[in-house]
């Protein structure tokens, strides 16, 4: 698995949207330091900040977490339809051969924890 994924996919997106660091870290309420540890990997955007930049720039939580398009996620007629729970802390997961780095993990289910929580607060 290609690591930083989140921070090259932010990174595009800023670029793509003709942003500076600086216009997006305004437009986030952080520093441009902190847009800047982002898309070189050193440090992942907290949810809330996931929910912003998917505001921003008009994609999904999904797509920024996984820091691919939305499209790329799913692609039709090649779901895999076996089940892992993400809590059960005995298993590996993998992707593309490689093994998921537990901050990933975390990461989804972090989103879960906010998806649960919004469908019961409706």
């Amino acid at each position: 698995m290609e690591k930083n994924m989140i921070g090259k996919y932010l990174r595009d997106l800023r670029r793509r949207r003709g942003m500076s660091q600086q216009e997006l870290a305004l437009a986030l309420g952080v520093s441009k330091q902190t847009i800047s540890n982002w898309e070189v990997g050193r440090k992942v955007p907290r949810m809330k900040a996931v929910e912003k930049i998917a505001n921003i720039f008009g994609v999904s939580r999904n797509s920024v977490l996984a820091g691919l398009p939305v499209e790329m996620l799913v692609q039709e007629g090649q779901e895999d339809r076996r089940v892992v729970d993400l809590t059960d802390h005995d298993i590996r997961l993998t992707y593309l051969g490689q093994q998921v780095p537990r901050e990933y993990i975390d990461i989804i289910e972090k989103l879960m924890r906010c998806d649960i929580a919004e469908r019961d607060a409706q």
